[in-house]
């Protein structure tokens, strides 16, 4: 097994059975602009702190897998020319070469799981794409179905097939619970038209629905919280553009390169603020499970 890089802070709280919550990186490299996705590290660590918990930032850095990226390694990162997007299939050869990468939420989820990190915060998660007969699908779904980590987002990310990847994650046994709202979040909409088989409206609640799937065996849980309404776009201004060419790991941020490039300062100023919203939910959510046993969390 590839060891970790653990930052002696995050090291010190596992140990201690304090909160820790996993930040993923692949927004760093892959999703924002490096201004805004170190605006987004700090307003998502402090965010984390508030809540009563350590952030942790998941990033390959220096041929290392390290989990808690200081604000100077981040800022390292974003202006790093060859970054990979890393998810589990190519992680061993990231950490090759080129050495340093953002890491998806499926990496994120599996080194926060070997590390016995149990809460990941993120803005959108992968799932399936719209077109390719539903083949073209994010390794988020496949890690969620294995790892007894909860993911705390806004939702699918808003070029998705959203009722696919919810009947994805309904067969991958991996619950999605609205917290305090019945509907699936859209990413940067406010909704995805769907409803949820569960929702929260106490972070007690929600802990006990996620301690609970721990307890009968259960493996990841989604946790969707829809972003502010002030910041939201609409679905029609999402659903605007066309079919996009491109497949595979390159797909999502060309994706939002071009929501970017149409939509402007509004795509970047919501997602820095779902990133910290989800955050501190993540933030207090981990704190509460830390106060209570939920069994051995690492897998």
């Amino acid at each position: 097994m590839v060891e970790l890089a653990i930052a002696p802070g995050v090291q010190r709280a596992l140990e201690s059975g304090n909160p820790v919550v996993a930040l993923e990186s692949a927004v760093i490299t892959h999703g924002l602009p490096g201004p805004a996705a170190l605006e987004a590290v700090r307003r998502q660590s402090d965010a984390c702190e508030q809540g009563g918990a350590v952030p942790a930032v998941v990033a390959v850095f220096e041929g290392t897998l390290h989990i808690g990226l200081s604000l100077d390694q981040c800022s390292a990162l974003a202006t790093h020319q060859d970054n990979a997007k890393v998810s589990p299939w190519n992680l061993a050869s990231a950490i090759s070469s080129p050495g340093f990468g953002g890491t998806t939420v499926a990496a994120t989820v599996g080194a926060a799981a070997a590390a016995g990190i149990r809460v990941v915060s993120t803005g959108g998660i992968g799932g399936v794409h719209p077109g390719a007969n539903g083949l073209d699908v994010s390794a988020d779904l496949t890690e969620l179905g294995r790892r007894r980590v909860c993911v705390i987002c806004a939702g699918p990310k808003s070029t998705l097939d959203a009722g696919a990847t919810l009947e994805r994650l309904e067969t991958l046994g991996v619950p999605v619970i609205g917290w305090r709202s019945s509907l699936l979040a859209g990413f940067l909409a406010v909704s995805a038209g769907l409803r949820l088989p569960a929702r929260a409206d106490t972070i007690d609640a929600l802990g006990s629905i996620v301690r609970h799937h721990w307890a009968l065996g259960g493996a990841g849980l989604v946790v969707s919280q829809p972003i502010a309404g002030e910041l939201a776009l609409s679905r029609s201004e999402l659903s605007a553009d066309g079919e996009l060419a491109v497949r595979g790991p390159e797909r999502t941020p060309a994706e939002l390169r071009r929501l970017q490039a149409r939509l402007g300062d509004r795509v970047i100023q919501a997602n820095v603020a779902l990133l910290e919203r989800n955050a501190a939910l993540a933030g207090v959510l981990s704190a509460a499970l830390s106060s209570a046993p939920a069994g051995n969390a690492r897998g």
